[in-house]
């Protein structure tokens, strides 16, 4: 799998970050919903399960999202979804 180098390991927020090219505040964000399982280990020592990431990083590649923004118009031919 393409995540499995994550897994079996404790890893930092800013190790995570620079694997995933994700900021240090969207790895915290990801542990705050509860998406991926951290252990605060002491002040300013928190680990995040590796098996937690790996699982969490497939899933995102199977699921498809709908375009946004101007992707989403040009897939309309101009006209707003929601009209």
């Amino acid at each position: 799998m393409a995540f499995d180098q994550f897994r079996g390991r404790m890893l930092s927020p800013e190790t995570t970050a620079e694997s995933t090219d994700a900021s240090i505040s969207q790895v915290h964000r990801w542990i705050s919903a509860g998406k991926i399982t951290a252990v605060k280990l002491g002040y300013r020592m928190t680990r995040i399960d590796g098996d937690s990431l790996a699982d969490f990083l497939t899933s995102r590649l199977a699921v498809a999202r709908a375009p946004r923004g101007k992707a989403a118009k040009n897939l309309n031919g101009g006209i707003p979804a929601h009209a």
